[in-house]
């Protein structure tokens, strides 16, 4: 007897068209997802959040120039605000009534050189570009940008379209400072050529941006305050050319106002290294009023078919053509000394554009090609005590819920402060061990004040804290230890 197995039902292959079509339906929903996914991340972020994520890298070209406004809009009219005995040092700008608030004089270079005492702009700019503290005059001293006199509180906007570049949150010199990254700006140096600039925003209060964020011109970054080295509430407002070695530049260092036998203000006053700040820097108000009224330019080429018919370089053509002057321009700076001038003039052929062009579009368009890079030596004098053997951190040893300041010092072999700490590379504040939120969390040894930089460390729970340096020197803190 025996047994014999057969099948109840016949299992029915799927066909060549089935497959396909079931292929075809998953391909098509990864498709929909990447485009979901892609989508989702440029309507939250833009663009430039986007390719740098991915790409790992900034793409400046995507943000485009659109002119500038001053950082601060509205002031008190001191006079009659002082007749409601109103106080810039002891009341606030949420204290001003609002039919004493006036917009930003205009900045009139010639007029705040002779400070006869008898214009609103003299009561409002403190401090003129180069200016001293004697006088507050224009380029009576070495005074980098303006200080703009104005209580606490006020909003402080970004002057144009740009990348927040840094922001730090120090006890001296900048206080709480933001620095904005201006790419593709009109070079006011250079007619018919682009740059980038920086402007920087000093001793504010609230700091409302963080690193890497994108912003647009008029958009709030933040209020005004009385941080760091300054003698009362105001904004310092400056603008660093491309060239300048760090952001924000300064003239002098400490180290060198001692070589010259004086103090910090004593260096302003005399006009310091005035030069230096002529080279690097540039009048940020008249800088700003420059390009208030400024209006994009957009190319026409008329048809050599139709004489009515405009052509104009769409957004994508424009982002090539700056993308390719800034890649030469990069090229020319990879392989520059501090001693050398390199300069790339030649222009990209424009073949989107067809037809006859008037030679004032030709003059427009080759604007926008030609790249220029130009970088002078920059005549650093240093003191003799720059040499760092090791990094030492200081905190209190505490742990708590709200920040908390950390001092870096740079010491030298001997376990002296060097108050003219100088190395190449970044230095990178992190958690050894523990977790917490760092700012800033990168420095240079231009951050160093007198041998010390701080950093403001805010706890992310209860456990023990090490705050360690990475890159040009490696040390790790005490122990940080939270204490109910």
């Amino acid at each position: 007897m025996g047994f014999r197995v057969r099948d109840v039902y016949k299992l029915k292959k799927p066909g060549v068209l089935k497959l396909a079509r079931q292929r075809l339906s998953f391909l098509i929903a990864s498709l929909s997802l990447f485009a979901f996914v892609i989508g989702n991340m440029v309507g939250q972020h833009g663009w430039y959040a986007f390719w740098k994520s991915v790409l790992g890298k900034e793409d400046d070209s995507m943000i485009a120039f659109a002119g500038m406004i001053s950082p601060i809009q509205k002031v008190p009219d001191y006079t009659k605000w002082a007749m409601y005995g109103g106080d810039p040092d002891q009341h606030t700008y949420r204290m001003v009534p609002q039919d004493l608030l006036i917009p930003l004089p205009v900045y009139n270079e010639k007029e705040l050189r002779m400070r006869t005492g008898a214009s609103v702009a003299e009561a409002v700019f403190s401090i003129g570009n180069l200016g001293d503290y004697k006088t507050g005059a224009d380029n009576a001293g070495s005074h980098v940008g303006v200080d703009i006199r104005t209580p606490v509180g006020t909003p402080v906007v970004s002057i144009g379209n740009g990348v927040v570049e840094k922001t730090a949150l120090l006890e001296n010199g900048y206080g709480h400072y933001i620095v904005i990254r201006h790419p593709n700006v009109p070079d006011p140096d250079a007619p018919g050529k682009t740059t980038t600039l920086y402007s920087i925003y000093g001793h504010m209060d609230q700091i409302l941006v963080i690193e890497g964020q994108i912003v647009h011109k008029g958009e709030q970054i933040g209020t005004s305050g009385q941080t760091g080295f300054a003698t009362g509430p105001h904004l310092h407002f400056q603008v660093d050319k491309d060239s300048a070695p760090y952001h924000p530049y300064w003239p002098f260092t400490s180290g060198e106002a001692a070589e010259a036998k004086m103090s910090f203000t004593q260096a302003i006053n005399a006009g310091l290294n005035q030069d230096r700040a002529e080279l690097y820097t540039l009048s940020p108000m008249l800088v700003v009023q420059k390009f208030e009224k400024f209006t994009p330019v957009t190319i026409v080429a008329s048809n050599s078919k139709s004489a009515d018919t405009d052509l104009s370089l769409s957004r994508a053509e424009r982002s090539k053509l700056i993308r390719e002057a800034r890649i030469r321009a990069r090229l020319a700076k990879s392989g520059r000394t501090l001693t050398a001038s390199v300069q790339t003039d030649r222009p990209v052929q424009a073949t989107t554009v067809a037809g006859s062009i008037s030679p004032d579009v030709k003059e427009q368009i080759s604007n926008i090609k030609t790249a220029s890079v130009e970088e002078p030596a920059l005549p650093i004098v240093l003191g003799s005590n720059t040499d760092v053997d090791h990094l030492r951190i200081e905190h209190s040893g505490k742990l708590s819920r709200n920040w908390q300041r950390v001092s870096i010092f740079a010491e030298d072999k001997n376990g002296e402060t060097v108050k003219n700490p100088l190395f190449g590379k970044r230095l990178y504040i992190v958690p050894e061990f523990g977790e917490a939120e760092i700012r800033p969390g990168e420095l240079s040894s231009f951050d160093f004040i007198n041998g010390v930089a701080t950093v403001n460390v805010l706890s992310r729970g209860n456990k023990t804290l090490f705050i360690a340096t990475r890159g040009a020197f490696e040390a790790v803190s005490p122990p940080m230890v939270y204490k109910r």
